[in-house]
């Protein structure tokens, strides 16, 4: 019986203790990233839309990676 309440007096200080220490919430902001400026353009390839400046642009199409790119280009195999 000793045990088992010794064993509750040590969770019971753990989480005092804890709760002590810890951050109070709601103080800190979330970090926020800025919005991309300028138009936003589609993948020809698969529909994501990116940033106009950070878009691959190839034969008239764009594209959001240069691997899209590549894979647009090669003949389809159909089978």
């Amino acid at each position: 019986m000793r045990i088992l309440f010794l064993i509750a007096a040590i969770v019971l200080v753990f989480m005092i203790v804890r709760t002590l220490f810890r951050k109070p919430l709601g103080r800190s902001k979330p970090e926020q990233r800025p919005l991309p400026s300028g138009n936003m353009v589609r993948c020809d390839y698969c529909g994501l839309h990116v940033p106009e400046n950070e878009a691959l642009l190839s034969d008239g199409r764009r594209y959001c990676s240069q691997e899209h790119r590549r894979l647009d280009h090669q003949p389809r195999q159909d089978d």
